[in-house]
C-alpha cells in the first residue's frame, strides 16, 4: 500500500540461479523499463524482440505512446462514469496477434520448485486490487501467511486506493515504474496485455510457465476451457490466468417463496407463468412485483429474462446460424424489451428501476413493495435480504427459479456476459529481476497445498478434514463468536470468493457464500441449464482493441439509454426501432461486430 519506487533506468537484471542449472533463460539489460529482450532471447538462437523503435528517441517513442494510449482510457472512463459506467460489452479480453511466434527450438524440461524458492532473502512487489472493498492485509490473512513463510518469499502489495483502481492503474503503467508482478483483469485496460508485452512493460512468460509452472501447466492439461483462455493467438502464454473451477453462475432470477405459498402459486418456469405471478402478486398488494436496480458499473439490465429470447445485451451467438451478433440489435432483443415494455406498462415493473440502486432495491424488496428480481445474488441480495427482512416477518423466503423460457419443452439457459472462467491474470513485468522465482511463486498456488491456504485458510483452525477427505469450515467460521457472518469471518484465515492467481473452488465458495438452505437450491436451480447463445471468452485482436473499444464504448451507451426508453414507453418499439438499429450501425457496429468475428474464429482455431 505504497508508492511504486526504485526501478531506474539502465538497471541490470540479474540471472536466476536455478534458471542457470536448468536452460539459460535470458539476462535482461534494459535501456529503460519499457524495453525487453524477449523471453526466449538467449541461449535458444532467438533474437531478441525490441519492443521500440531502434534510435536514440526509440524509448521515448514508446514512453509517448503508453502515456498517450492511457491517458485517452483514463479519459474515456471518466466520462463513461458521467454517463451509463463501464459496460460488460466494453470490457471484452482482446489478446494475441501482436506479439510475435515462439521459436520451436526445444525447451527445458520443467522444473519441480523446492521450498523455500531461494537461500536468500526474496521481495516481490505485487500491484492488485483488493476485491473484497474491506481494505484487507493480505500479509496478515493467516492462509496467505503461512504459504508465504513456506516459501520463503517477503510479499509487499501495493492496493490503490478503491473508487479510482483504473485511473491509478493507468498512471503507475505511464510512470515506467513497476512492481515485479501485477495481478489485474486486463481485458479492461487501455492497453491489451499482449501491447503491453511489445512494449516492455510485461515480459513474455511462456517459456517461463512451460517450464517453472508445472502445477499451472498440468491444469491447463486437464481442463481444454482453462487451456484456450489462457492461450493467445499465437500460441503463447503471456501470463497466468486465475480460474473459477465452474461456471461462475452467482444469480438469478428469484421470488418470494413465502408468498406464492400464500396464494397458491407456483414457482414460474415460462415468460407466461411470470406474467400471471406477477399479476397475482399485484392484485394481492405487490405494489411493483418486479423491481431491478442499478449494476456495479452503473447499467440497467433486466437479464435474467435474456436466454428465453435466445439473445444477450452483449455479443453472442446468432440462434439459428450461429454467427456472432451484437444481441440489442437483433429481433429476438426486441421482442424480450416488448414484453419488458408489457409488463412496465402493466404496472408489474416498479416504475424507478433506471434510478433505483443496490440499496434502494433491496429495501423495497425487503420491506414487500417487489417480491421479485430478475438477478438476484445469492449473498448481497438473498442473504442479506432474508437477515434483517426476518427480525419483522419470520416466514419471509426466496427461492430461485428457474431461468426462463418461452415455451416449457424449451432447454433453460443460464445468463453470463460470456463462459468465461478467468478473471484476473498474474504477469510479469520487465522490473522484475528473477522471473523464475517469481513465476515458482505464482505457480505454488496451483498445487492443491497452495490452494487450501488461499481458499480453506489453516487445517484444524478455520477448517477440517472428514475422513472421506472431503473439507468444511470450522464453527468459527460458519458461527462466529464475535458475531461476524462467514463472509466476513473467513477473510481472517483465506479468501474462498476472491481470486488471487489460483482456481477459485467450487466447495469452499459454496459453503461461505450459501449459509441458508434457500442459497444453495437457488444456486443449483442457476446451473442445471446450458450456455445458450452465449459467447465463450474470446479476445478481439490487439491492432483493432483501440477502434473496437472507442466503437463500443458509444454504442454501448447508446443501447443503454434506448433500451430504457423502449421499456418505460418514451420510444416505439413501432415506429423507432428500425430508426435505433440503423444508428448503431450508423455508429460503427458492423465493424465492431467483425472484430468480434474474427476473435471467435481464432478462440475455435486454438
Amino acid at each position: 500500500m505504497e508508492k511504486l519506487h526504485g526501478y531506474h533506468e539502465n538497471r541490470w537484471f540479474k540471472k536466476s540461479k536455478k534458471a542457470g542449472k536448468s536452460k539459460n533463460l535470458p539476462i535482461y539489460k534494459c535501456a529503460s523499463p519499457l524495453y525487453h529482450k524477449s523471453s526466449q532471447g538467449a541461449g535458444n538462437g532467438v533474437a531478441p524482440h525490441k519492443a521500440y523503435e531502434k534510435g536514440e528517441n526509440g524509448k521515448m517513442k514508446w514512453k509517448n505512446k503508453i502515456f498517450s494510449l492511457l491517458l485517452a482510457g483514463t479519459m474515456a472512463a471518466a466520462c463513461l462514469t458521467g454517463c451509463a459506467g463501464e459496460t460488460a460489452s466494453g470490457s471484452t479480453p482482446v489478446a494475441g496477434s501482436s506479439v510475435p511466434p515462439t521459436s520451436t527450438a526445444e525447451s527445458g524440461e520443467p522444473v519441480q520448485a523446492t521450498y523455500p524458492l531461494s537461500e536468500e532473502p526474496v521481495t516481490l512487489r505485487v500491484y492488485m486490487k483488493d476485491s473484497s472493498g474491506k481494505s484487507l492485509d493480505f500479509n496478515e490473512i493467516a492462509g496467505y501467511k503461512a504459504a508465504f513463510e513456506k516459501l520463503g518469499v517477503n510479499v509487499e502489495f501495493i492496493i490503490p486506493a478503491t473508487g479510482s483502481e483504473a485511473d491509478q492503474f493507468n498512471l503507475m503503467i505511464a510512470s515506467g515504474e513497476y512492481p515485479d508482478i501485477i495481478l489485474w483483469d486486463f481485458s479492461s485496460t487501455p492497453m491489451s496485455l499482449p501491447e503491453m508485452v511489445n512494449s516492455g512493460v510485461l515480459i513474455d512468460m511462456d517459456e517461463y510457465i512451460r517450464q517453472y509452472a508445472p502445477n499451472y501447466m498440468k491444469l491447463l492439461n486437464e481442463r481444454e476451457e482453462y487451456l484456450k483462455e489462457a492461450t493467445a493467438d499465437n500460441g503463447h502464454l503471456l501470463s497466468m490466468y486465475a480460474f473459477n473451477e465452474g461456471v461462475p453462475v452467482s444469480g438469478g432470477p428469484t421470488i418470494r417463496a413465502d408468498l406464492l405459498e400464500k396464494y397458491n402459486l407456483d414457482i414460474p418456469v415460462t415468460i407466461n407463468d411470470w406474467t400471471e405471478v406477477m399479476t397475482a402478486l399485484k392484485e394481492n398488494g405487490v405494489a411493483y412485483p418486479m423491481i431491478c436496480g442499478k449494476q456495479r458499473d452503473g447499467s440497467i439490465w433486466f437479464d435474467g429474462f435474456l436466454s428465453a429470447y435466445k439473445t444477450s445485451n452483449v455479443f453472442c451467438l446468432d440462434d439459428k446460424t450461429g454467427e456472432v451478433v451484437f444481441g440489442p440489435a437483433t429481433d429476438n432483443f426486441k421482442e424480450y424489451v416488448a414484453q419488458l415494455n408489457a409488463w412496465f406498462e402493466a404496472g408489474l415493473i416498479d416504475p424507478e428501476f433506471s434510478s433505483l440502486d443496490g440499496t434502494a432495491m433491496n429495501a423495497r424488496l425487503t420491506d414487500g413493495r417487489s417480491a421479485s428480481a430478475p438477478n438476484m445474488q445469492l449473498s448481497y441480495h438473498i442473504g442479506n435480504i432474508t437477515k434483517v427482512a426476518r427480525e419483522t416477518n419470520p416466514e419471509f423466503e426466496f427461492v430461485g427459479c428457474p431461468w426462463p423460457v418461452l415455451n416449457e419443452e424449451d432447454q433453460p439457459s443460464y445468463v453470463v456476459k460470456a463462459i468465461a472462467y478467468s478473471g484476473k491474470q498474474a504477469a510479469i513485468t520487465s522490473a522484475c529481476e528473477d522471473p523464475v522465482i517469481a513465476t515458482q511463486f505464482l505457480d505454488y498456488f496451483y498445487s492443491e497445498e497452495g490452494q487450501d491456504f488461499l481458499c480453506w485458510g489453516i487445517e484444524g483452525e478455520s477448517y477440517s478434514v472428514n475422513e472421506d477427505g472431503t473439507k468444511q469450515f470450522t464453527d468459527g467460521i460458519m458461527n462466529n463468536p464475535d458475531g461476524k457472518n462467514p463472509q466476513e469471518a473467513i477473510l481472517a484465515y483465506a479468501t474462498p470468493q476472491y481470486n488471487f492467481a489460483n482456481v477459485m473452488l467450487n466447495e469452499p465458495y459454496a459453503q461461505i457464500i450459501t449459509t441458508l438452505p434457500e442459497q444453495l437450491s437457488a444456486r443449483n436451480t442457476w446451473l442445471d441449464a446450458d450456455a445458450g447463445v452465449a459467447l465463450p471468452r474470446v479476445t478481439v485482436a490487439a491492432d483493432v482493441q483501440s477502434d473496437y473499444s472507442m466503437l463500443m464504448n458509444d454504442i454501448d451507451t447508446y443501447v443503454q439509454e434506448m433500451y430504457v426508453k423502449f421499456i418505460s414507453g418514451q420510444a416505439s418499439l413501432d415506429t423507432d426501432w428500425e430508426s435505433y438499429v440503423n444508428t448503431l450501425n450508423g455508429m460503427g457496429l458492423e465493424t465492431a461486430t467483425q472484430y468480434m468475428a474474427d476473435a471467435y474464429a481464432k478462440y475455435q482455431q486454438r
